[in-house]
């Protein structure tokens, strides 16, 4: 396998033997990049289904049905994310296995606190789901 500049999750070997260059960087940007859309996007739609008085009742309502999607769709693409970067760890475990290393997979991790990421995120979706499952059956449209 040839690594170039771009591709961060590859091995290459080298004289001195295998060199690791896998990186949970590119995840971490995507993760961040997720995250900052759809605060934008849910900023957005909650004005516009609990504050935005100026437009009208028929927007409220459209924009309430439209948060479970926004929040369902961001969550998907959060997990598909997730996967892919699983994908990876695996391929590395496999290789340290493989070649006889270490390094990923004596990294510490914790047991009981703090809980996965993957967790953490599964539970904010989901709480954000019933949120708006709140807002769209339970609150009052303003007039």
């Amino acid at each position: 396998m040839k690594c170039t500049d771009r591709d961060q999750n590859c091995w290459t070997l080298s004289a001195n033997g295998p060199k690791r260059t896998f990186s949970e960087a590119p995840f971490s940007n995507l993760q961040f990049a997720i995250f900052t859309i759809l605060f934008a996007v849910m900023g957005g739609v909650g004005y516009v289904a609990l504050l935005g008085d100026s437009f009208g009742a028929h927007a409220a309502l459209v924009a309430r049905i439209a948060g479970l999607p926004v929040v369902i769709l961001f969550w998907l693409l959060e997990e598909r994310a997730r996967m892919r970067n699983d994908h990876f760890q695996r391929v590395a475990v496999d290789l340290e296995r493989a070649l006889g290393y270490t390094q990923y997979t004596t990294f510490p991790s914790g047991r009981r606190f703090p809980p996965k990421a993957s967790w953490v995120n599964r539970s904010f979706f989901f709480l954000l789901g019933l949120l708006w499952l709140y807002v769209l059956f339970a609150l009052p449209i303003k007039s």
